[in-house]
């Protein structure tokens, strides 16, 4: 490139080359002035969709003007090339200054001052850097600091793509490829080693980093590859020993500021640091250059020592009369697992746990968890380890062993395997079977009365620790739903579960006790799952892979406050495409003395496209908004608008308009799913998740609040609109119609002991459409929607699920039971009906879901289909240990009321 003309710019030399871009020299031939051209990867300037976003991002960022910020003076286009024009900066970048060694520490705090001036500016105008670090920073004559290649790391490369750990997270030519973490490796925060989403405290930690290597010369965190740096990131502290005695301890003390691995617990505000440094920096803080420290940092150590000569007097005074307890000091731990296991997902391809696999004794001195080669379920072993050793070893007899769980007493480790619920000494010994169990359980719990509570996907059933059979313990709430994950609470009197739901995208459960005296169910938490009690007083429980506390009176089962935060990224089997692993389970446990045992790793990261799809099955994905799971995708009436769910941890209705493409959220409150269009296109249709599941509609533009239809004490799933101004709607065990105008409600079709779905009504509204497993097994059936007592005609054969009928009605169209593949049916409407033998369409990587239809057609005959995105994460092989966790959440709930 060098001599080389882009359009009114001059290449030279060139300065350097990376993944974001090779760097030159050039001539700005009309302004006669010196620049720096970043000439965009090849790879990403043909990506419309990345252009797009880094024209966007390049705005805000060339409108960010400091003196500590090299500035970026347009994006131009010339010759075929897509290239930055940035200010040219020369001097010495701080890297390279710090292979001399530390800096003196006025320099140190001189550079670093400015450095926070410029993250200040940036960060008010809601700008990151995202990859800070000591080589994007350039000293000038006159030590100048110029931040450089500020936010270009976000506007280059879209930060939301899945972690791929075997590319360094440097920003190199590796970036070219999908899947690497932003910034580079020794510099990163630990949210950002995780491939999660960043704000301004990544920048604080990366500032932090650069503090501590400016004042030490060395990294504070490194490692000979880039997975053992980033492991000393996430688990490691810097050599605070490193730090000169000369350093003012204010500057010292914000260096641990920085250095919180909780992004919450982290300094909030590069300002307030900046604040600091410029004290630091004044006569009054200033270090003499013979290291000794200032005047007032003398007298503020006297102070400091003569304080501690007084309370020791007063302690050794006390200890007379009072024999006093400091608070225990939290303490984590890392276990590894032996070499070549992993925590047992139940697949040989492995998938997160979906059962709790871990547990923890009692006096929390003992561990024991259920893992594998191969994280399958069938070379599954129980292992045990004492926390007081290095090696945990496996428990012979425990081959196929699942879910373990300890005694109240701690003598025995009750678990599954071979279809039967078992237990085994804890010193080892031959396991003794105590009930069958045909149906691989959900959880179970061993109470203090000898009794052990085990879910049976829609019940809880009991068993005597002593062994014997399997009585009932409570009745399905609804068809609609699993009871899973038992724990008794002290007493033995009363049992925690989670009520999950069956249908697909709705990601949420509900935290339920039932008391053993009184046989009553009580909802405690609507939105948590795997609830347990806490000897401190409190109800925990997961919230989208976040450990969540509670007061809570276990004698009147009462939850007595708001739920706060105190532990993020447990890892939580939530948003699985498959209703089965959809469980809400999470790896944690707690022993009574307070230890906490938990596997990282968050929620399940299930992902959905939407795609357009063909008749011959040839797919195009629609780009929505977000990139959480997409579901229930219904198109208006004039093919103009699509009305979806976004689900995950904050479901919402969202409205695309399909010409323009964009989209509008229309309402989140109440966790709403199911919308359906009514039939002049108006208004949408919705049930909301929370509460009792009723229906509500409101008009789709949002000019009006929602408005509730239905009042009913049981599920009702809006399912189509009639042109006479009426909804379809399937309520449990029936299909209903609702006049919208008056609101009264017709049965349609009602058949004992048979689960009816999926209604969906003619496009000339005189026939139904809907399944029944009234044949044993799911099937489409069609009715006369004027006389619905009259004949049912049989449609599908051998399974079928989700009709939909064409806009023509020449057509009805349904999956086959297993949901891979799309069936279609000749029919007539008029003057009777009449229907053809199923034919295949196409195959397509499809689910459904329980109980309202998951796909739609569009007026040019394409098929809205919401298609699984496999995301396999990494196995577990290691646990996180808490010692004295108690103390921690007190402290945490105490902090949260103040």
């Amino acid at each position: 490139m060098n001599g080389k003309t882009l359009g009114h710019y001059r290449v030279g030399e060139q300065l350097g080359r990376g993944g974001m871009g090779e760097v030159y020299v050039a001539d700005d031939l009309s302004l006669d002035r010196k620049v720096a051209l970043k000439l965009l990867p090849d790879a990403f300037t043909g990506d419309p969709e990345r252009m797009a976003r880094f024209e966007r991002e390049a705005k805000v960022l060339a409108s960010l003007n400091h003196p500590n910020i090299a500035a970026i003076y347009g994006l131009e286009q010339a010759e075929g090339k897509r290239f930055i024009v940035l200010e040219l900066v020369e001097g010495e970048t701080l890297a390279q200054r710090l292979t001399k060694g530390p800096l003196p520490i006025n320099e140190a705090l001189g550079i670093c001052r400015q450095i926070a001036e410029g993250l200040e500016a940036a960060h008010e105008k809601g700008v990151i850097h995202r990859d800070l670090k000591p080589a994007n920073v350039m000293i000038t004559d006159g030590d100048k600091v110029k931040i450089l290649d500020f936010g270009l790391a976000k506007a280059l490369w879209d930060e939301t793509q899945a972690v791929d750990s075997s590319h360094s997270p440097t920003l190199t030519e590796a970036m070219t490829q999908p899947g690497v973490i932003l910034g580079t490796a020794a510099y990163m925060s630990p949210e950002q080693a995780k491939g999660k989403a960043v704000d301004k405290r990544a920048d604080i930690w990366a500032f932090g980093c650069i503090l501590y290597e400016c004042l030490t010369g060395k990294r504070a965190f490194e490692g000979e590859t880039v997975t053992e740096t980033l492991a000393a990131i996430l688990k490691g502290e810097p050599d605070w020993k490193s730090i000169p005695e000369s350093v003012p301890w204010h500057i010292n003390d914000l260096l641990r500021r920085f250095f919180q691995k909780n992004p919450i617990e982290r300094l909030r505000d590069i300002g307030d640091a900046r604040i600091e440094f410029s004290e630091a920096d004044s006569d009054k803080y200033r270090v003499r250059s013979d290291g000794r420290s200032n005047r007032r940092q003398t007298w503020i150590t006297l102070c400091w020592l003569t304080a501690i000569i007084v309370v020791a007097i007063v302690a050794s005074l006390a200890t007379l009369r009072l024999k006093t307890y400091p608070t225990p000091m939290l303490q984590k731990t890392t276990i590894l697992l032996p070499p070549g296991t992993q925590i047992t997902s139940g697949e040989i391809d492995p998938i997160r746990p979906i059962r709790t696999e871990i547990a923890i004794s009692p006096d929390g001195k003992s561990i024991v968890f259920s893992a594998s080669g191969d994280g399958s379920g069938a070379n599954a072993q129980l292992y045990l380890r004492s926390i007081e050793k290095s090696e945990a070893t496996s428990i012979a007899g425990t081959l196929g062993a699942r879910m373990p769980f300890f005694s109240p007493d701690g003598k025995w480790i009750g678990f599954y395997a071979d279809h039967k619920l078992q237990k085994i000494l804890i010193e080892g010994g031959i396991p003794k079977p105590l009930c069958d169990m045909p149906d691989f359980p959900m959880g179970a719990s061993w109470g203090s009365k000898g009794t052990i509570v085990v879910a049976s996907q829609d019940l809880l059933q009991t068993v005597s620790d002593a062994g014997g059979k399997l009585q009932n313990l409570t009745i399905p709430k609804t068809t609609e739903g699993y009871l899973r994950l038992p724990s008794f609470l002290p007493s033995g009197d009363a049992v925690l579960f989670t009520f999950m739901p069956t249908e697909v995208g709705v990601t949420h459960g509900q935290i339920e006790a039932f008391s053993l005296r009184s046989g009553q169910r009580t909802v405690l938490v609507p939105d948590g799952t795997d609830g347990r009690y806490v000897p401190t007083g409190h109800l925990v429980f997961l919230q989208q892979g976040t450990l969540m506390a509670e007061p809570f009176d276990p004698e009147r089962l009462k939850v007595l406050g708001s739920a706060i935060p105190i532990l993020q990224g447990v890892m939580h089997s939530v948003n699985h495409p498959r209703v089965d692993h959809n469980s809400g389970a999470g790896q944690y446990a707690f022993s009574d003395s307070g230890t906490l045992l938990h596997s990282s790793g968050g929620i399940f990261p299930d992902k959905k496209n939407l795609f357009w799809v063909n008749r011959k099955g040839e797919a195009e994905t629609i780009q929505l908004l977000g990139r959480q799971p997409f579901i229930y995708p219904r198109i208006s009436p004039d093919g103009s608008k699509l009305a979806y769910i976004l689900t995950g941890s904050n479901p919402a209705l969202w409205i695309y308009d399909i010409a323009r493409g964009t989209s509008t959220k229309l309402i989140g409150d109440g966790q709403p799913i199911a919308p359906v269009w009514t039939s002049n296109g108006d208004r949408i249709v919705f049930q909301e998740t929370l509460g009792m599941r009723n229906i509500f509609w409101m008009p789709w533009d949002g000019s009006h609040s929602k408005e509730q239809l239905t009042t009913a004490k049981s599920s009702s799933w809006p399912s189509f609109c009639t042109r006479d101004n009426r909804l379809g709607y399937r309520d449990t065990g029936k299909i209903c119609l609702i006049r919208l105008d008056n609101r009264e409600v017709t049965p349609v079709i009602e058949i004992e002991g048979s689960l009816l779905a999926w209604p969906v009504s003619s496009p000339d509204n005189q026939w139904l459409a809907y399944g029944s497993t009234q044949s044993g097994q799911p099937e489409i059936y069609v009715t006369s929607l004027q006389n619905p007592g009259g004949r049912r005609i049989p449609i599908s054969i051998g399974g079928g699920c989700e009709p939909l009928w064409a806009h023509n009605g020449r057509e009805l169209f349904y999956w086959t039971a297993d949901g891979k593949v799309l069936m279609a049916v000749d029919t007539v409407l008029k003057p009777s009906f009449q229907a053809g033998k199923p034919r295949k369409l196409f195959s397509f990587q499809y689910r459904g879901t329980i109980p309202i239809r998951n796909y739609d057609i569009g007026p040019d005959q394409r098929f809205l289909i919401p298609g699984l995105v496999t995301v396999r994460p990494e196995p577990v092989t290691q646990l996180n240990l808490v010692v004295n966790w108690f103390e921690e959440l007190k402290r945490l709930v105490s902090s949260e009321k103040k």
